[in-house]
């Protein structure tokens, strides 16, 4: 548990808080060998750290962060019947409303609405973003490609720092000339009073898909599985720091030398608005292959695929099977395919 900060509002106090690292994403841009070799421990241990994008360069990308929050505010407060005209088609682009996959706990559905954004929607000629996205193209495609940059350079660091062999190094794995199932979601989870005692509930506990998450958020409800304790704890919003994880796809890339860790989002008392988060998932090239939680061959694709179908399964059926928690919980006697 963290140590109590001053800063932290009233409700917050009396929460167990995550004490994460953080690395500066200057010193890696700079190859400072030490700040890799930081980022190399703590995603080894941890899995989840912030990253300090204050002094990077990167207020371009902060600035854009902010651009994105009015976007979704504005975006997601629109009737019910405008947003399901956007209703998704796949897993990489489109609206999807609450309670489409599995709650924070047994026998809840979730509690937040998404509205996906993938790199093909914005380039690829057979695919077109939504009329909401279309109208805002420069802004999807500036952040898009600031996030695809940090996260790319978060593997190059951690490649140096493992002093991997060429044909072994993370970027080799995510080339942005290749397709891949990389993402932007941004998420809203609306208000819900306690005393409604709504079946929807949080984002269930899961490992991340791809290899490296990139998340802004400025409300509460995130949690983290510690390491050492084995109990939730609460990552904090940290202003000009984005929230970065390891995902099992880099775990299944680094032969399960990096932490994916578990994570989940649940209400928080005291807190009364609306909580938006923006997340950008680097996934490796769709035809990328490893040795995945069952022990068995797959393409970055099929695990992408497979995962999000275990996500709408029930409780009981995800407990069943590696995937949902990428292999770091065990799991009932018969599996489920």
């Amino acid at each position: 548990m963290g140590s109590l900060d001053a800063s932290l509002p009233s409700f917050a106090h009396s929460l167990p808080v995550a004490a994460l690292p953080t690395v500066n994403y200057r010193a890696l841009l700079n190859g400072d060998a030490a700040e890799a070799a930081k980022l190399l421990s703590v995603s080894v241990r941890e899995g989840f750290f912030y990253l300090d994008l204050q002094d990077g360069g990167s207020a371009t990308t902060l600035e854009n962060v902010e651009q994105l929050y009015q976007f979704m505010r504005a975006w997601f407060n629109q009737p019910a019947e405008t947003k399901l005209q956007d209703l998704q088609s796949n897993y990489t682009d489109g609206y999807k409303a609450t309670g489409f996959f599995a709650g924070s706990y047994d026998g809840t559905r979730d509690a937040y609405e998404s509205l996906k954004v993938s790199h093909k929607a914005l380039h690829a000629a057979a695919a077109s973003p939504t009329a909401g996205v279309q109208s805002h193209r420069g802004l999807f495609e500036a952040y898009l490609a600031q996030a695809n940059t940090i996260a790319r350079q978060l593997l190059a660091s951690l490649a140096t720092a493992m002093r991997l062999p060429p044909a072994e190094r993370f970027e080799t794995f995510h080339q942005t000339s290749e397709d891949s199932n990389s993402v932007l979601v941004l998420l809203r989870y609306p208000y819900d009073p306690p005393a409604q005692q709504s079946k929807s509930v949080g984002h269930n506990k899961h490992t991340d898909i791809g290899s490296i998450t990139v998340l802004f958020t400025d409300q509460w409800g995130l949690q983290v599985m510690a390491a050492d304790s084995q109990q939730w704890e609460f990552v904090a919003p940290r202003p000009g720091c984005a929230i970065i994880n390891v995902g099992d796809s880099l775990r299944f890339l680094s032969q399960k030398k990096l932490r994916s860790c578990l994570h989940r989002v649940v209400p928080v008392d005291g807190q009364t608005s609306d909580r938006y988060t923006i997340a950008y998932f680097l996934r490796p090239d769709n035809r990328v292959s490893f040795i995945d939680s069952n022990g068995e061959l797959v393409t970055a694709e099929h695990w992408h695929d497979v995962k999000y179908e275990v996500f709408r399964a029930t409780h009981e059926e995800q407990r069943r099977d590696t995937v949902l928690t990428g292999g770091l919980e065990p799991v009932e006697a018969h599996k489920f395919h």
